[in-house]
C-alpha cells in the first residue's frame, strides 16, 4: 500500500508526551500503552505522565515498561530506534491524582512541570500531547507557563474524561481559545465497536490468533479485559500516523496489533 507524504510511518518523527489514566478509570489504557510502546521507535517520546481520575499511578506505567523491557532485545532486531526501558522510566512522571477545583487549576505537579520543561526545549518541532485521561496537568502547565501554548499540539478524547474533568476543560477552553487541539468525544468508539468482526477480525479472535503468546507484551495484552480488544485511547496515537495502515510485528514475528 502506498502511503501519502507525511506522518510517522514515513519518517516524520513527532515529539510526543502521553498523559494517561492508566490503572485508574478504565483498564483499556494498559492495552493502548502496549500498542504505543510497540511503535515507540517511530516517535521521539519525551514523557509518560500518569494523570488519573481513580487509583492509577505512574507505577502502572512502569508495569507495562517491565514487559517492554523483556521484549526489548527482540524489538531491537526490528529497529535500533526503540527507546531504552530506563530512558522511558526516567521520563515517567506523576501528574494530578484528582480533579481541578472550579477555577480549573490547582498546584504544579511533576507531570505539569515536565510538560513545561519539554515544551521549552530548543526544538523547532511542535510537542504533541496525547491525552488519554484528564486535562488537569495540561491546564496546570498552561496556567503556569502560558508561553508554551504555541508549541503544543493536543489530541484529546473527551467522553467521560470530559465529564469528570470539566473544570480543567473549561479553563483551557476559556483562557486558551487558540490552543491547537483535536477533541474527540465519540468516534473513538469505532476502534472497538462495530466494523467487520468476521474471522480473525473480532475483538476477541484477533487477540487469540495474533497477539496471545507473542512476546511478553503480547501475553500481557491478552490477559487484559478478558482477552478482548478495546484500546479506546489508541486513536490519539493513530493521528500521528496520518491514517496510514501498516502491520507491526510482536517480537517473535507473529503479526499483531494492526492499526
Amino acid at each position: 500500500m502506498q502511503n501519502s507524504p507525511g506522518g510517522a510511518l514515513n519518517g516524520n518523527r513527532y515529539r510526543v508526551i502521553v498523559s494517561t489514566d492508566i490503572g485508574g478509570s478504565d483498564p483499556d489504557d494498559f492495552q493502548s500503552m502496549v500498542h504505543y510502546l510497540l511503535y515507540s521507535d517511530l516517535f521521539d517520546t519525551e514523557g509518560l505522565i500518569s494523570s488519573p481520575w481513580g487509583d492509577g499511578r505512574k507505577e502502572h506505567i512502569f508495569e507495562v515498561i517491565a514487559h517492554y523491557e523483556q521484549d526489548y532485545p527482540s524489538l531491537l532486531v526490528y529497529s535500533d530506534r526503540y527507546p531504552h526501558p530506563d530512558t522511558l522510566r526516567a521520563m515517567t512522571k506523576q501528574g494530578a491524582v484528582g480533579f481541578a477545583p472550579f477555577k480549573g487549576y490547582s498546584s504544579a505537579t511533576e507531570g505539569s512541570d515536565w510538560i513545561i520543561r519539554c515544551a521549552r526545549k530548543r526544538d523547532s518541532r511542535p510537542l504533541f500531547i496525547l491525552i488519554w485521561g484528564l486535562l488537569e496537568d495540561l491546564a496546570q502547565a498552561l496556567h503556569d507557563a502560558p508561553d508554551i501554548q504555541e508549541k503544543l499540539r493536543v489530541y484529546y478524547i473527551g467522553g467521560p474524561n470530559k465529564k469528570w474533568g470539566l473544570n480543567a476543560y473549561e479553563y483551557i477552553r476559556t483562557h486558551f481559545p487558540k490552543l491547537w487541539i483535536i477533541e474527540n468525544n465519540s468516534t473513538y468508539r469505532g476502534w472497538f465497536v462495530g466494523g467487520n468482526q468476521s474471522g480473525d477480525l473480532g475483538n476477541q479472535s484477533f487477540v487469540s490468533q495474533h497477539i496471545k503468546g507473542h512476546g511478553s507484551l503480547g501475553s500481557y495484552f491478552s490477559d487484559l479485559l478478558g482477552g478482548t480488544i478495546k484500546m479506546g485511547d489508541t486513536p490519539r496515537l493513530l493521528t500521528c500516523f496520518r491514517g496510514h495502515r501498516r502491520l507491526r510485528k510482536i517480537p517473535d514475528g507473529a503479526d499483531a496489533l494492526q492499526e
